[in-house]
């Protein structure tokens, strides 16, 4: 399988690719889908499956953009769009993070007969020898971002400056394993935007990734124990795993990574103002977590090179390579 890693902004924007299928997870901003910006992306009409993680403009925009020109003979004939709450989409025609009234992704999707599904956790997908276990969002949250969707609104036209702001010098930094940065995760509910983000668990043959959207590391943790009891299993071996929200310090958490045995990461983001992500003590915590789980090569995958700008001043004593590669794809 190849996963393509869109250059899309400060946004998400993954392409699955495997025996002539193609799922595009997410779409950035609406520039990421121009073949001049991603040369890895097949013709749009070729595209038969979106999964749209949830409605932060940053994961829509490429999709508003496109569908807002489209007539349906540019299309797959047989699309299929997964996402929740399309109804509630509005959106600016510019790169810029934001929401304002205007044409809704749902009017679109149904001008355009679109077929439509929601997905909420416990939801299993079965698409052309892939299997697609949904772990994220519950159905509270689901309903929770309905029900404060007019609060939610307003909190998109802020720029917040603090919380995941990580300077250049602190992303120069030393690693003590025996000294682990705390978790910093926010209440799901009061950060409903990215608690209602769709993350899964995708298996093609034998290799095996996760997805994470933005999603909540409580709510992914808690169904990935669930997947773990299923199968019988401590651990679940992963291939590659798609790091929640660019890096965000909310959104990674020890007990997250001690469920997966994982030593490839792709972190999407182009690493700028305000937030500046990844943070790094998420970055941290994906190196301590490979140490003690026994890798000796740790690769992260990143879509623009001032996201990896980062120094681990004392690489060479923590018997682990670090690969840091900047590229458009990830063959597995």
């Amino acid at each position: 399988m190849r996963i393509g890693i869109l250059k899309a902004g400060k946004g998400d924007s993954i392409l699955l690719s495997w025996e002539g299928n193609h799922m595009l997870i997410d779409s950035g901003i609406p520039s990421t889908l121009r073949k001049s910006r991603n040369s890895c992306l097949p013709p749009i009409k070729d595209i038969e499956f979106y999964l749209l993680t949830h409605i932060d403009y940053d994961h829509i925009g490429g999709f508003l953009n496109i569908l807002s020109k489209a007539q349906r003979k540019d299309l797959h004939p047989d699309l299929v769009l997964y996402g929740n709450t399309l109804e509630l989409i509005r959106y600016k025609d510019n790169d810029e993070v934001g929401f304002h009234h205007g044409s809704s992704l749902s009017k679109l999707i149904s001008s355009l007969n679109i077929k439509n599904k929601a997905l909420c956790e416990g939801d299993t997908l079965f698409i052309r020898n892939v299997k697609i276990t949904v772990l994220s969002p519950t159905l509270e949250h689901i309903k929770a971002l309905r029900d404060k969707w007019i609060a939610v609104e307003k909190e998109l036209h802020k720029k917040e400056y603090s919380d995941d702001y990580v300077s250049i010098v602190r992303k120069k930094t030393k690693i003590d394993i025996n000294v682990l940065p705390l978790d910093s995760v926010k209440d799901p509910i009061n950060d409903i935007l990215n608690s209602s983000s769709i993350a899964c668990l995708i298996e093609y043959k034998r290799k095996k990734m996760l997805m994470l959207g933005d999603a909540h590391p409580e709510v992914v943790s808690q169904k990935l124990k669930e997947v773990l009891k299923n199968r019988k299993i401590e651990k679940l071996n992963i291939d590659l795993v798609k790091i929640s929200h660019h890096g965000s310090k909310h959104n990674t958490t020890w007990e997250l990574l001690s469920l997966i045995n994982c030593n490839r990461f792709i972190i999407s983001t182009d690493g700028s103002r305000p937030y500046n992500h990844p943070n790094i003590e998420t970055i941290i915590k994906i190196i301590i977590n490979a140490i003690k789980a026994g890798f000796h090569k740790l690769y992260l995958y990143f879509n623009y090179q001032e996201a990896a700008e980062f120094e681990i001043t004392n690489e060479a004593d923590l018997n682990i390579e670090i690969c840091k590669i900047v590229t458009s794809e990830v063959i597995l």
